[in-house]
């Protein structure tokens, strides 16, 4: 039996964001499960709001990709939360300027495409010293091999494999909590998907 680790990476609810990464109109129709990675984000979006944690959202080269699908946006309750890039990272000085202000020390990860931007975006900020969360089942990629590459990749480097759901129950931390009801909604909106 193996030793207990005496601190487990941890999401708590005060030094937390949520990061969604590339989520836009002309990559989203050509990612692999699109429908299901869409709803997921946008739980996601819609659960960082309700708990209160930071959203940050990038857009890569949106004049020729698009913006964030509306089926996302329309959650995203501060649109000065975008930030527009060109590098194959969402580290930019913009997001890494947000991180620092919002005091998180873990990150949320979601959006596309898993083995570019997903991987750069999550070894910029193991690098930077936060705890990363891959949330794998908002995370994809137009082949289902590059996404596993990714995934294998940051699980090795260190990054934390999770899941929508998984993300806004630790979050909320307690059924108790007012939110609950809201947080719920939202995970049973999920359906089978």
């Amino acid at each position: 039996m193996s030793q207990p680790t005496s601190n487990p990476p941890r999401l708590p609810p005060d030094r937390s964001a949520v990061l969604l990464v590339d989520l836009q109109e002309r990559l989203a129709p050509v990612m692999r499960d699109r429908q299901r990675l869409i709803r997921r984000a946008a739980r996601l979006v819609q659960g960082a709001h309700v708990l209160g944690v930071p959203l940050l959202v990038t857009e890569q080269y949106p004049r020729g990709l698009g913006e964030t699908v509306e089926e996302v946006s329309r959650h995203i309750v501060d649109p000065h939360c975008i930030e527009e890039k060109t590098r194959f990272s969402a580290c930019i000085d913009p997001v890494r300027t947000q991180l620092e202000l919002t005091g998180a020390e873990s990150v949320v990860v979601a959006g596309v495409e898993a083995h570019v931007c997903i991987l750069g975006t999550c070894l910029d900020l193991l690098e930077a010293g936060y705890t990363v969360f891959p949330a794998w089942d908002a995370i994809s990629s137009r082949r289902a091999e590059d996404k596993h590459a990714a995934r294998e990749r940051l699980t090795q480097a260190g990054a934390v494999p999770t899941t929508v759901e998984s993300v806004l129950l630790e979050l909320l931390g307690d059924a108790g909590d007012s939110r609950f009801r809201q947080v719920q909604n939202l995970i049973k909106g999920e359906g089978p998907g």
